[in-house]
């Protein structure tokens, strides 16, 4: 069994971890990992409350840069290797590994801890190959983990729960307001707080749970930026399929069921695909830009390129040479091989077959 000190709730507030067990609850052959994380919470409970009481008053009126950069895709699609990329722009500040892990203490302990956190952490992610390191650029989806009940990466500790989790974060269970109030609440709080110390820079956020938040999103950022990445759909399936096994295989507080698992991704990726295409024309033009990952795999330079003209963004050519610099450090990264069996590729094909077309895939 994993340890618990690197289990991602561990991070979370006592008050947030045992919300989410009342909900969702736990399998009883998963108590000890329960005991372990909850353990590990209220230990760390006075170092949230001192950071908490230390920049509470500047997290609160600390004004965010108006017009970050939000990079969205189904999971799976490549926007890790997209956000990777654009991340080389030294305009840009995104949410660290070691923000988005630890949202409660990061600003007190991050730098004080971090040689152990580097250490604790694996040297690849867990469902793929790229490599991983505390200051890696990652999701504020994490952060959201340990300090809401509106993550829908709960969805990797509580597999029986995977339908109402995505309905409530995703969906906010049919726009319900007091979902969206807390869910805009939580993200600013933490977006607030990392701006702290990113030095007033642009953020560029990668987030595919950001796919179906659009609204929202415009909403609060009426200048920002999206740039969405499509692949073929049968390579999100499977990809997909193996990222919900790994992670609830790993953090799990219910028995894993891939079978469950297929059912739930062929169930939600039609529904998030129909939130972004309802959304999405609310996006001015010259604020976004699409791609296919098989574009940016083949030809990165000229799809980056063109992803900096449909945007209008600045600083293309100053930042080509580092981001052509990431592409010559990890040319020899290997892809994880996934199997899709016959019967796998006919569901996909049925249960998705609008989205091949709309997105200009090949069934």
């Amino acid at each position: 069994m994993p340890s618990v000190l690197t289990h991602p709730l561990s991070s979370s507030s006592f008050s947030n971890l045992v919300k989410m067990f009342a909900r969702y609850g736990c399998e009883p052959r998963y108590i000890p990992r329960f005991l372990g994380v909850g353990g590990i919470c209220l230990l760390r409970q006075p170092v949230f409350w001192y950071e908490s009481l230390k920049y509470g008053n500047a997290i609160q009126h600390q004004a965010l840069p108006k017009s970050p950069v939000f990079v969205i895709g189904h999971w799976r699609s490549g926007t890790t290797h997209l956000q990777n990329l654009l991340s080389m722009d030294p305009q840009f500040a995104s949410v660290t590994l070691r923000e988005a892990a630890m949202p409660h203490d990061f600003l007190t302990l991050g730098k004080r801890i971090q040689k152990g956190f580097e250490k604790s952490i694996p040297e690849k992610r867990l469902m793929d190959n790229v490599a991983v390191a505390a200051g890696s650029a990652w999701e504020e989806e994490l952060a959201l983990v340990s300090t809401s009940p509106l993550s829908f990466y709960h969805v990797s500790f509580f597999p029986k729960g995977n339908e109402r989790i995505f309905r409530d974060s995703i969906l906010f269970d049919g726009n319900k307001p007091e979902l969206i109030e807390q869910w805009r609440r939580d993200y600013l709080w933490f977006l607030k707080k990392v701006s702290l110390v990113k030095e007033q820079k642009r953020f560029l956020l990668k987030n595919p749970a950001n796919t179906a938040r659009i609204g929202i999103l415009l909403e609060l950022f009426p200048d920002a930026k999206f740039i969405h990445i499509k692949r073929d759909p049968y390579q999100v399936f499977r990809s997909t399929v193996h990222l919900y096994y790994e992670a609830q295989k790993e953090w799990g507080f219910h028995r894993v069921s891939r079978n469950a698992i297929v059912e739930h991704v062929l169930a939600t990726y039609p529904l998030l695909m129909e939130a972004y295409t309802e959304q999405a024309p609310a996006i001015p033009s010259d604020n976004f830009a699409e791609l296919r990952f098989e574009d940016l795999e083949a030809n990165p330079l000229d799809t980056i390129g063109k992803v900096y003209q449909d945007t209008g963004l600045s600083g293309h050519s100053e930042a080509e040479p580092a981001i052509k610099a990431h592409l010559k450090a990890t040319e020899g990264y290997v892809k994880n091989p996934h199997s899709l069996s016959a019967e796998e590729a006919a569901l996909v094909k049925n249960k998705w077959s609008k989205w091949f077309e709309e997105l200009g895939y090949a069934t």
